[in-house]
């Protein structure tokens, strides 16, 4: 079959309105191809939301007591307008900063609107020295910013071995001796603690993006199916056209 040949009968009207089709099935496949895509890679990219993590806003703005964390409220920078209640002090064990283990001061504070929220006021060597930086302690301009963190499960702390490590906000809510309201989902990371306490250690936190290869895979499927409406229309010119040359050679 010569290129003339071929082009004698793909030129029929016919064959012409069924290549329209195949274009058209065509351009649909690569649009969804395309868009598998884009939801292959809209994973690898960070979001303008994760970009501004560490420009501060306000823990009200983003978050509201009582209701579930999301992703993008984890690690965020938050200030908040609160005050301690005294006496209203956790010291939770076995706490590392920088790879030194050692006690997290946890205070009960109630911010303007009156939601509970706790906050990890600063590191100590040991429990004691924790404990002893309570007396006199305050919300400073400092303190009232942190990182808005997610609550840990009560279940990390050993209690077998009397140590109480796990920042659960479930079992701070029962301990609190100020039984609150309404309570925030996270905890909050002082940026700098008070006199008598180290400042916790507290990185943004890493999300580890990718491909994902299941859309990747959908999106060279379409882009074949696209190329084999073509190819299907070429076939059926082709097939008329043998059917043609052994009806004459009959």
């Amino acid at each position: 079959m010569t290129t003339s040949d071929f082009f004698r009968v793909a030129r029929r009207p016919r064959w012409i309105g069924v290549l329209v089709l195949a274009l058209a099935l065509a351009a649909g496949f690569a649009a969804l191809g395309q868009w598998q895509l884009a939801r292959s890679v809209e994973n690898a990219q960070v979001t303008e939301s994760e970009a501004d993590s560490e420009v501060p806003v306000a823990l009200a703005s983003i978050a509201r007591p009582q209701t579930p964390m999301n992703d993008l409220q984890v690690g965020r920078m938050v200030t908040v307008d609160a005050h301690l209640v005294a006496g209203d002090f956790t010291v939770l064990t076995g706490r590392s900063n920088q790879g030194v283990f050692g006690a997290w001061l946890v205070g009960h504070a109630i911010t303007d609107e009156g939601a509970s929220l706790a906050i990890a006021l600063g590191w100590a060597p040991d429990a004691a020295a924790a404990a002893a930086a309570e007396d006199g302690i305050s919300l400073d301009p400092a303190a009232r910013l942190g990182r808005y963190l997610t609550s840990e499960s009560p279940h990390d702390s050993d209690f077998e071995a009397g140590e109480r490590s796990a920042l659960s906000i479930g079992e701070l809510v029962n301990l609190w001796a100020e039984g609150p309201e309404t309570t925030y989902a996270g905890y909050l990371v002082a940026s700098e603690a008070p006199t008598g306490l180290t400042t916790i250690d507290s990185p943004p936190p890493t999300r580890e993006v990718g491909l994902n290869w299941l859309n990747l895979f959908y999106a060279a499927e379409w882009v074949i199916f696209a190329g084999f409406a073509i190819y299907l229309w070429y076939r059926l010119v082709r097939d008329a056209w043998e059917h043609e040359q052994e009806a004459e050679a009959s």
